[in-house]
């Protein structure tokens, strides 16, 4: 029985089936075809190119799992399937673009028609097969899939690389839409009992994907309902409106408990990080739902930006727009309330827009606005519109030739426009500046972009002096604009004590870091890079006071580099064997750091066993090319053991891979105090120097006066 189920159709295998996907195909690669070899952005960086549990280095059970808790700066279960999709396009590709937005946009597709087909189910529900024929129900829902599909309020989630989260989630929500229509639509009871425990495995998957997947039963309960029941029992399913919005809230709530043990401290603490208060959060996101509506019916590029100026709302009446945007949204759903029994589509479309916006939208402390919020709950928005279209196109067709080719010239001309506006805006996102110039454009008191414009200028290759300058007025600039956070300002004052660290001013930036820190104490990346000034200036016991209160914290993620840099002061503090026990915690996590395994064979060295730290040093001398620094140390080790024959044929390797005047420039690493490991010039140079005289028989070596006045 099941096998002639699937034959009528129970699955997509027909004809036109084929077409909708290779048109859907054709239409997303060429609105997209720009995006291939576009920057990481943003969140990227944090979350996936200095996420190192993401970076696969092979594909054991337990490297696979450990993508399962790669939330960045936290230990926790988190996102685990899009987690893993994007450790897996590390491990293939590393931090090439390319195959992040490949799988992306093949996400993207993939969802498109999967939307197509539930759309047809949905059209051959009972509330809705006398209506619409099967040409109709084709067209309907392929229309709708496409005007859905190149929207370019959709790019955000599509080409922002880590809104992969969102685009999983949506991909296996709309399978599980799609599975549970068709279990509806099954004529046997085991056809039926696949589909709705296929039904349940994409609800899983969507939950393991994103959060906001746990709304997917209320939207279930919403087609059942709309599609599925009749008016006379409608009527009669009025008393249990309250136990539907206490599911409502319970679905909400199992979304937060799943990735948050405490909920009201999340609540809480959330909005303490936030410039406005959970009221002010509720008051304002009517408002930008109508904005995300005219943004998604609207989407002129000159409209999107990857951040908005958001005025809060602070009461009804502030701003004066606040009390007719929540008018217009419980307008709304009531018009479609009211129009459930005459126009279900319109209804569904409408309630199923909001519904999912509930998680994103309500009492969670999230920014205010983002794009990528609208990629699932806009999904059925163009249902209504493609079939008004449709039965205007048919109604005309006959008695209004002129008006016929009007509206079908009208409906080419969206699509190309959409197509068009997402080839264009996708051009923002080429590189971090061009996204951030965009940004800075069309939000211009936000300090996120030019706070962004300036790391672009200040962490760029070989920045020079007035681009140092340049930065530093611009991340003061920052500093009087709009934040979404509160602690953002720290972040942007970290950013201005990174500068005065690069350009040599250590103090100031001991003093900038404090400030930051005031603000946000638990900000690890400052307290790092406040370890790093005390090295510069060796200031040993204040380094390691904040080196313990770093690896001290247990609410955050650890990473590999602060065990490191532990190691390091220990190492300067000749305590080689202490050392060494951070040295190894980092290599647990960063097998493969040669920094760290160069720190790791000096404490070898200083600790009398030479043979292992000879060892370790030639690994690191053949995976790190164009270094002076392991070969010094290799030279170093073989003085210390006593091998000066040894510590000669490392010198005469040396001088065959390097040009003299390269091996010369790099006498200054010894007076580049506290750099890199500590290394003995008195034992190193000397061997240079014989060297070098019995290799060129030169005797007139010239050692720079920093050198000479080393002890």
């Amino acid at each position: 029985m099941i096998k002639k189920d699937l034959k009528k159709g129970c699955f997509p295998g027909e004809i036109k089936n084929a077409i909708a996907f290779v048109l859907l195909v054709l239409l997303i690669l060429a609105t997209y075809s720009n995006t291939f070899h576009a920057a990481w952005q943003f969140d990227d960086k944090p979350n996936i190119v200095e996420n190192t549990r993401l970076h696969l280095t092979d594909l054991s059970p337990a490297s696979l799992w450990n993508t399962f808790f790669a939330k960045a700066g936290k230990d926790s279960f988190y996102r685990p399937l899009p987690s893993l999709s994007l450790a897996l396009n590390w491990y293939a590709g590393q931090a090439d673009t390319f195959g992040y937005h490949l799988v992306n946009l093949t996400i993207h597709i993939l969802t498109a028609f999967m939307l197509f087909l539930a759309g047809r189910k949905l059209l051959q529900t009972p509330r809705l097969k006398n209506r619409y024929n099967k040409e109709d129900v084709y067209f309907i829902s392929l229309l709708s899939a496409v005007l859905w599909a190149i929207n370019p309020i959709q790019i955000q989630a599509v080409t922002y690389i880590v809104q992969r989260m969102a685009a999983m989630a949506a991909m296996f929500y709309i399978l599980g839409i799609y599975f549970y229509i068709a279990g509806r639509q099954a004529n046997h009871g085991k056809t039926q009992v696949l589909f709705y425990m296929a039904c349940f495995f994409s609800f899983v998957c969507a939950l393991m994907s994103k959060e906001n997947a746990a709304m997917m039963p209320i939207s279930l309960l919403l087609i059942e309902i709309i599609f599925y029941t009749d008016l006379a029992t409608l009527k009669r399913m009025r008393k249990y409106l309250p136990m539907l919005m206490g599911a409502v809230f319970v679905l909400i709530s199992l979304g937060i408990v799943l990735y948050k043990t405490n909920v009201l401290d999340f609540l809480f603490s959330g909005f303490a990080s936030r410039p406005f208060t959970l009221w002010e959060r509720l008051l304002s996101e009517p408002r930008i739902l109508l904005f995300y509506i005219s943004q998604i019916f609207y989407p002129l590029p000159a409209r999107l930006s990857i951040t908005h100026d958001i005025i809060v709302s602070t009461s009804l009446l502030s701003p004066w727009t606040t009390m007719p945007a929540i008018l217009i949204v419980l307008l709304l759903m009531g018009i479609a309330v009211s129009q459930v029994k005459k126009r279900p589509l319109l209804a569904f479309s409408i309630l199923f827009f909001f519904i999912n916006h509930l998680v994103e939208s309500t009492i969670l402390p999230l920014e205010l606005i983002f794009e990528h919020r609208n990629y699932l709950p806009s999904f059925f928005i163009f249902l209504p519109f493609a079939a008004a279209l449709k039965y205007l196109i048919d109604f005309y067709r006959t008695k209004n030739r002129s008006l016929y080719v009007i509206l079908a010239t009208f409906m080419m001309l969206v699509i190309i426009g959409l197509g068009c506006f997402t080839y264009i805006r996708n051009r923002d996102w080429r590189t971090e500046a061009t996204l951030w110039q965009d940004a800075m454009k069309k939000s211009p008191l936000d300090a996120r972009p030019i706070s962004n414009l300036a790391i672009q200028l200040a962490w760029g290759e070989n920045p020079t002096p007035l681009q140092y300058d340049v930065a530093l007025a611009m991340f003061k600039k920052a500093m009087s604009l709009n934040t979404a956070r509160d602690f953002l300002v720290s972040d942007i004052i970290n950013n201005i004590g990174v500068i005065y660290y690069h350009r040599g001013e250590y103090q100031k930036a001991i003093d900038t870091y404090k400030q930051g820190l005031e603000i946000d104490p638990g900000f690890l990346k400052m307290h790092y890079d406040l370890i790093n000034a005390y090295i510069m200036l060796g200031q040993w016991e204040e380094g390691t006071v904040e080196a313990d209160r770093l690896i001290a914290n247990k609410k955050n993620y650890l990473k590999p580099e602060y065990f490191n840099i532990k190691g390091f002061i220990l190492l300067w503090q000749n305590q080689p064997e202490n050392a060494l026990v951070y040295f190894r915690k980092t290599l647990e996590m960063e097998p493969n750091n040669q920094a760290v395994l160069l720190n790791a064979g000096v404490a070898l060295s200083l600790m009398g066993e030479w043979a292992d730290a000879e060892e370790i040093l030639i690994k690191v001398t053949k995976n790190v090319t164009g270094d002076l620094r392991p070969v010094y140390a290799l030279i170093e080790n073989s003085v210390r053991a006593g091998d000066m024959q040894n510590a000669e044929k490392y010198t005469e390797k040396m001088f065959a891979e390097f040009a003299i005047q390269t091996i010369m420039d790099g006498f200054e690493l010894f007076s580049e105090n506290y750099r890199t490991a500590p290394m003995s010039a008195e034992m190193i140079i000397p061997v240079v120097k014989k060297t070098m005289t019995r290799l060129t028989g030169n005797l007139d070596i010239p050692t720079p006066a920093t050198i000479m006045d080393l002890k």
